[in-house]
Protein backbone atom coordinates (compact mmCIF):
# COMPACT_ATOMS: atom_id res chain seq x y z
CA UNK A 1 0.00 0.00 0.00
CA UNK A 2 1.07 3.78 -0.04
CA UNK A 3 2.48 6.17 2.31
CA UNK A 4 -0.79 8.42 3.07
CA UNK A 5 -2.47 4.65 3.87
CA UNK A 6 0.22 3.21 5.91
CA UNK A 7 0.40 6.76 8.05
CA UNK A 8 -3.71 6.60 8.43
CA UNK A 9 -4.07 3.01 9.12
CA UNK A 10 -1.07 2.91 11.57
CA UNK A 11 -2.28 5.65 13.35
CA UNK A 12 -5.86 4.18 13.50
CA UNK A 13 -5.12 1.17 14.77
CA UNK A 14 -3.10 2.26 17.37
CA UNK A 15 -5.68 4.51 18.57
CA UNK A 16 -8.33 1.99 18.25
CA UNK A 17 -6.59 -0.53 20.65
CA UNK A 18 -4.67 1.74 23.00
CA UNK A 19 -7.38 4.06 23.56
CA UNK A 20 -5.75 7.07 24.75
CA UNK A 21 -7.81 9.88 26.39
CA UNK A 22 -4.92 12.51 28.11
CA UNK A 23 -3.47 14.75 25.71
CA UNK A 24 0.11 13.26 26.59
CA UNK A 25 -1.66 9.56 25.75
CA UNK A 26 -2.77 11.04 22.32
CA UNK A 27 0.67 12.32 21.43
CA UNK A 28 2.24 9.36 22.40
CA UNK A 29 -0.07 7.58 20.52
CA UNK A 30 -0.18 8.88 17.58
CA UNK A 31 3.54 9.36 16.91
CA UNK A 32 4.12 5.62 17.58
CA UNK A 33 1.32 4.79 15.48
CA UNK A 34 2.58 6.94 12.30
CA UNK A 35 6.25 6.09 12.78
CA UNK A 36 5.30 2.25 13.19
CA UNK A 37 2.77 2.38 10.31
CA UNK A 38 5.54 3.60 7.84
CA UNK A 39 9.15 2.78 9.44
CA UNK A 40 8.76 -0.84 6.99
CA UNK A 41 9.40 1.11 4.16
CA UNK A 42 12.64 2.49 4.89
CA UNK A 43 13.94 -0.74 2.73
CA UNK A 44 12.18 1.26 -0.19
CA UNK A 45 15.08 3.06 -2.82
CA UNK A 46 14.34 5.62 -5.28
CA UNK A 47 13.27 3.56 -8.74
CA UNK A 48 13.25 5.45 -11.99
CA UNK A 49 12.80 2.10 -14.17
CA UNK A 50 9.24 2.75 -14.97
CA UNK A 51 6.14 5.38 -13.53
CA UNK A 52 4.57 2.66 -11.15
CA UNK A 53 8.04 1.92 -9.25
CA UNK A 54 8.42 5.55 -9.78
CA UNK A 55 5.47 6.57 -7.79
CA UNK A 56 6.14 4.10 -5.39
CA UNK A 57 9.02 4.50 -4.26
CA UNK A 58 9.14 8.16 -4.06
CA UNK A 59 5.36 8.31 -2.45
CA UNK A 60 6.97 6.16 0.10
CA UNK A 61 10.07 8.32 0.60
CA UNK A 62 7.51 11.12 1.11
CA UNK A 63 5.64 9.42 3.89
CA UNK A 64 8.66 8.99 5.83
CA UNK A 65 9.20 12.45 5.61
CA UNK A 66 5.51 12.94 6.68
CA UNK A 67 5.52 10.72 9.60
CA UNK A 68 9.04 12.17 10.69
CA UNK A 69 7.35 16.04 10.46
CA UNK A 70 4.49 15.26 12.56
CA UNK A 71 6.19 12.88 15.09
CA UNK A 72 8.44 16.11 15.54
CA UNK A 73 6.16 18.47 15.71
CA UNK A 74 4.01 16.49 18.37
CA UNK A 75 6.98 16.27 20.38
CA UNK A 76 7.85 20.06 19.85
CA UNK A 77 4.43 21.10 20.87
CA UNK A 78 4.02 18.68 23.83
CA UNK A 79 7.47 20.18 25.26
CA UNK A 80 6.40 23.37 24.86
CA UNK A 81 3.00 22.75 26.35
CA UNK A 82 4.76 21.10 29.43
CA UNK A 83 3.92 17.68 28.40
CA UNK A 84 5.03 14.43 30.15
CA UNK A 85 6.00 12.62 26.92
CA UNK A 86 9.84 14.44 26.44
CA UNK A 87 10.12 14.34 30.55
CA UNK A 88 9.38 10.22 30.17
CA UNK A 89 11.73 10.16 27.66
CA UNK A 90 14.24 12.01 29.37
CA UNK A 91 13.77 10.51 32.93
CA UNK A 92 14.48 6.96 31.10
CA UNK A 93 18.13 7.89 30.89
CA UNK A 94 20.01 4.98 29.56
CA UNK A 95 17.60 2.73 28.83
CA UNK A 96 16.07 5.75 26.26
CA UNK A 97 20.05 6.19 24.76
CA UNK A 98 20.41 2.31 24.43
CA UNK A 99 16.89 2.16 22.88
CA UNK A 100 17.90 4.94 20.09
CA UNK A 101 20.98 3.34 19.26
CA UNK A 102 19.43 -0.13 19.45
CA UNK A 103 16.82 1.99 16.64
CA UNK A 104 19.63 3.55 14.89
CA UNK A 105 21.42 0.33 13.86
CA UNK A 106 17.91 -1.72 12.58
CA UNK A 107 17.03 1.48 10.77
CA UNK A 108 20.37 1.38 9.11
CA UNK A 109 19.85 -2.77 8.47
CA UNK A 110 16.35 -1.98 7.33
CA UNK A 111 17.41 0.50 5.03
CA UNK A 112 19.75 -1.34 3.51
CA UNK A 113 17.88 -4.29 2.91
CA UNK A 114 15.66 -5.03 -0.29
CA UNK A 115 12.09 -4.12 -0.17
CA UNK A 116 9.76 -6.44 1.36
CA UNK A 117 12.75 -8.65 3.21
CA UNK A 118 13.91 -8.08 6.85
CA UNK A 119 11.72 -4.77 7.64
CA UNK A 120 8.85 -6.59 6.66
CA UNK A 121 8.84 -9.18 9.29
CA UNK A 122 7.57 -9.77 12.54
CA UNK A 123 11.05 -10.30 13.85
CA UNK A 124 12.08 -7.02 12.77
CA UNK A 125 8.97 -5.56 13.92
CA UNK A 126 9.43 -7.03 17.59
CA UNK A 127 13.08 -5.99 17.70
CA UNK A 128 12.18 -2.38 16.98
CA UNK A 129 9.25 -2.33 19.10
CA UNK A 130 12.04 -3.11 21.71
CA UNK A 131 13.91 -0.35 21.11
CA UNK A 132 11.18 1.86 20.67
CA UNK A 133 9.50 1.19 24.09
CA UNK A 134 13.35 1.74 25.72
CA UNK A 135 12.58 4.86 24.59
CA UNK A 136 9.25 5.32 25.98
CA UNK A 137 6.60 2.84 26.55
CA UNK A 138 3.13 4.00 25.14
CA UNK A 139 4.97 5.01 22.39
CA UNK A 140 6.51 1.86 22.03
CA UNK A 141 3.16 0.26 22.27
CA UNK A 142 1.34 2.49 19.65
CA UNK A 143 4.61 1.69 17.33
CA UNK A 144 3.55 -2.10 17.64
CA UNK A 145 0.06 -1.86 16.45
CA UNK A 146 0.92 0.35 13.85
CA UNK A 147 3.75 -2.23 12.74
CA UNK A 148 1.37 -4.14 12.81
CA UNK A 149 -1.11 -2.89 10.78
CA UNK A 150 1.90 -2.09 8.18
CA UNK A 151 2.29 -5.72 8.01
CA UNK A 152 -1.64 -6.70 7.73
CA UNK A 153 -2.58 -4.88 4.90
CA UNK A 154 0.71 -5.40 3.13
CA UNK A 155 -0.17 -9.35 2.98
CA UNK A 156 -3.46 -7.94 1.04
CA UNK A 157 -1.18 -6.86 -1.76
CA UNK A 158 0.31 -9.28 -5.30
CA UNK A 159 3.78 -9.00 -3.81
CA UNK A 160 4.93 -10.93 -1.12
CA UNK A 161 6.87 -9.98 2.18
CA UNK A 162 9.65 -12.15 4.03
CA UNK A 163 6.90 -12.27 7.21
CA UNK A 164 8.89 -15.51 8.87
CA UNK A 165 12.29 -14.09 8.44
CA UNK A 166 14.50 -15.62 8.36
CA UNK A 167 12.64 -18.13 6.21
CA UNK A 168 13.31 -16.85 2.64
CA UNK A 169 9.87 -17.48 1.04
CA UNK A 170 7.63 -14.79 1.38
CA UNK A 171 3.88 -14.05 1.96
CA UNK A 172 0.79 -12.91 0.57
CA UNK A 173 -2.65 -13.08 -0.58
CA UNK A 174 -2.88 -11.54 -4.19
CA UNK A 175 -5.97 -9.86 -3.11
CA UNK A 176 -4.76 -6.01 -4.51
CA UNK A 177 -2.76 -3.97 -6.02
CA UNK A 178 -0.77 -1.26 -4.09
CA UNK A 179 -2.17 1.99 -5.90
CA UNK A 180 -5.63 1.20 -6.71
CA UNK A 181 -9.12 0.73 -5.25
CA UNK A 182 -7.76 -1.63 -2.42
CA UNK A 183 -5.53 1.35 -0.97
CA UNK A 184 -7.80 4.20 -1.75
CA UNK A 185 -10.76 2.47 0.86
CA UNK A 186 -8.03 1.46 3.52
CA UNK A 187 -7.25 5.01 3.33
CA UNK A 188 -10.70 6.55 4.09
CA UNK A 189 -11.25 3.80 6.42
CA UNK A 190 -8.10 4.78 8.19
CA UNK A 191 -8.83 8.36 8.33
CA UNK A 192 -12.92 7.87 8.95
CA UNK A 193 -11.62 6.19 12.17
CA UNK A 194 -9.20 8.84 13.17
CA UNK A 195 -11.98 11.51 12.83
CA UNK A 196 -14.31 9.74 14.89
CA UNK A 197 -11.92 8.75 17.23
CA UNK A 198 -11.14 12.64 18.30
CA UNK A 199 -15.13 13.08 18.03
CA UNK A 200 -15.00 10.68 20.29
CA UNK A 201 -12.50 12.27 22.55
CA UNK A 202 -13.68 16.18 21.91
CA UNK A 203 -17.45 14.66 22.98
CA UNK A 204 -15.62 13.03 26.32
CA UNK A 205 -13.86 16.79 27.38
CA UNK A 206 -17.38 19.04 26.50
Amino acid sequence: MLGKTHLAVGVATALIITQPHSLDEIVATVIGGAVGGIICDIDVKIDRSNRFAEKASTDALYGEIAAGILASSLLLANWFMEGTVCRVVADNGMLAILGAVLFLILFVIGEKSKHRDRTHSLFFMIAFTISVMLIHLNIGLAFLFGYASHLTIDLLNKSPERLFYPRKKGVCFKICYADRFGNELLFVIGIAVIVLYFYGVASYFI
